[in-house]
C-alpha cells in the first residue's frame, strides 16, 4: 500500500504542473531541467535516500522548514532527514512546482509551489500542506538548490 501511495503522489506531483507555468519562455530548457530535478528530489525523499536528497543542494544550502526551523548546510539537512525517517518511517514529502522563473541577470532561478508532508505519529496519520519558494543556482552547468523557504498553512488528521 505504501509504495502505491508514493507512486500516486509522485505521479500527481508531476502531472499537476501546467506546461505554461512550469516552463515559461524564454528559458524552457532551464525550466525543464529544474522541473526534472525537483521530481528526482521527490523520488529521493520517497526512497528515504538521504545521500541523494542532499545531492540536490549546495554545500552551504539554507532552509527554513515549515515549522520555522532554520538549518544551514548539507550536513544539517542530512541529519534532519535521517532523524525524521528514523522517528517516522512512513514520512513522505512532495513538492509540486507551480512557477519556475529564470533570471536574466544571474545564473539563478526561482521555483514557487506547494508541498505536502505526511507521516504517522502516535497511530494517527498527519498531513501538512503549504507553500514553498526555492532559489536555484547554476554552477558548472548544473542546477543546485541554494535556499528554500517552506510555510506550513494547514495540518489535517483523519477523522474517525
Amino acid at each position: 500500500m505504501r509504495s502505491g501511495l508514493l507512486s500516486l503522489l509522485l505521479f500527481a506531483s508531476l502531472n499537476a504542473q501546467t506546461p505554461s507555468a512550469v516552463n515559461p519562455s524564454p528559458h524552457p530548457t532551464a525550466s525543464a531541467a529544474i522541473t526534472q530535478l525537483r521530481a528526482e528530489s521527490n523520488a529521493a525523499i520517497a526512497a528515504h535516500d538521504v545521500t541523494r536528497i542532499v545531492s540536490f543542494v549546495e554545500e552551504d544550502f539554507q532552509i527554513t522548514t515549515g515549522a520555522g526551523v532554520a538549518l544551514s548546510g548539507r550536513k544539517a539537512m542530512a541529519a534532519r532527514f535521517t532523524e525524521q525517517f528514523t522517528k517516522f518511517p512512513d514520512t513522505i514529502y512532495v513538492r509540486t512546482p507551480e512557477l519556475i522563473e529564470i533570471s536574466t541577470t544571474a545564473p539563478l532561478a526561482s521555483e514557487r509551489g506547494r508541498w505536502v508532508g505526511r507521516w504517522t505519529e502516535n497511530g494517527k496519520q498527519l498531513e501538512f500542506h503549504g507553500t514553498y519558494l526555492a532559489m536555484w543556482r547554476l554552477t558548472d552547468g548544473h542546477w543546485f538548490i541554494r535556499s528554500e523557504l517552506f510555510v506550513t498553512l494547514e495540518k489535517t488528521e483523519p477523522t474517525k
